[in-house]
């Protein structure tokens, strides 16, 4: 190496992963105890929930909708939905050395734009690079897929080591003072983009098109498509027609209606085409989705990548006490 070359710090290492998975819960579901060994995240994407720790709190602290939290190893954990919401929780499981991570356990983060783009990156990878059971609650360890995309894994400890600088940054290292980077999107780009979506909520059961928005927003179709995949990854439609299905996924998760229902609340014009559009965005037909939920008393079938938690639970400390809701 030349002497002038510097070798790069690392503040963040990960080496291996233990977990990436999605639980969507419905309102009564109460997770009494569970015991790790690595650094966990856990995202609320939607709703709230309650997490406990052994020993430490006399109340449980309260995630809502966009925080993120980060479970310290070698403790118990317990965790229910809270404010009758429905929850549904992005976790990762890590293993990381760095003396900075004790900087970052225990903190209540909101997520901005940079963190969700990272944790939607990691999301996609771990989908990309391995397999998801949702067919045996009792299989949760990682599978490799045979046709893994080239750096894969990689890309999945590059995007958690980016989560971690970024959270350090923002919330715990002094501000750096800098130039504000310029946006892709100007302000008033993203203030219109802001506008449409809560038309989108105010029109979520009916049929929305390119020219009804265009008209509603005085906005021209290339202009309309530019916002959207520049600030979401989608098209115009595409994004409107995932947010019906996450509706829908909220309103299975409340249970207070069968399939046929839900698909006329939303404005379907049959359950053929409902099921269909479901299966197309989420990978599986609602009825599958409604037996996948967690749920009070029941063990987990629904969509996750995770390890075995018996194996982890052997390895408890002896005097360690799990202490749940």
């Amino acid at each position: 190496m030349p002497t002038e070359a510097l070798t790069l710090k690392q503040e963040f290492s990960v080496s291996a992963i233990s977990s990436i998975h999605f639980f969507e819960y419905k309102s009564d579901f109460i997770f009494k105890s569970e015991y790790h060994d690595c650094w966990k995240l856990l995202y609320v994407e939607e709703g709230a929930c309650d997490i406990l720790r052994s020993g430490h709190e006399s109340s449980p602290i309260t995630l809502e909708k966009g925080q993120l939290y980060i479970q310290a190893p070698h403790e118990y954990y317990s965790f229910k939905a809270a404010q009758q919401t429905t929850p549904l929780l992005f976790t990762c499981g890590f293993y990381c050395d760095s003396t900075n991570m004790s900087l970052l356990a225990h903190r209540i983060f909101h997520c901005g734009r940079q963190e969700l783009r990272l944790l939607s990156d990691l999301s996609e990878e771990g989908r990309s690079n391995f397999s998801v059971r949702v067919d045996d609650s009792a299989l949760y360890s990682l599978e490799r897929k045979l046709n893994q995309p080239f750096g894969g894994e990689q890309l999945i400890g590059m995007y958690l080591e980016m989560l971690l600088i970024s959270l350090m940054r923002q919330y715990v290292s002094p501000p750096i003072k800098k130039e504000e980077a310029a946006s892709s999107l100007s302000k008033a780009d993203s203030i219109l983009l802001n506008r449409i979506t809560d038309y989108y909520a105010a029109h979520i059961s009916e049929k929305v098109s390119i020219s009804q928005i265009c008209r509603e927003f005085s906005i021209g179709r290339a202009h309309l498509q530019r916002i959207f995949r520049e600030q979401t990854g989608l098209g115009a439609i595409e994004y409107f027609c995932q947010m019906r299905i996450r509706a829908a996924k909220q309103l299975i998760r409340e249970n207070k209606m069968n399939l046929t229902d839900t698909a006329r609340a939303l404005g379907y014009t049959s359950i053929h085409y409902f099921s269909k559009q479901f299966k197309k965005i989420t990978g599986m037909p609602p009825s599958q989705y409604q037996n996948s939920i967690r749920t009070a008393g029941s063990d987990p079938v629904c969509q996750h990548i995770d390890l075995d938690q018996k194996e982890l639970i052997s390895k408890a400390p002896a005097d360690t006490d799990p202490h749940s809701f």
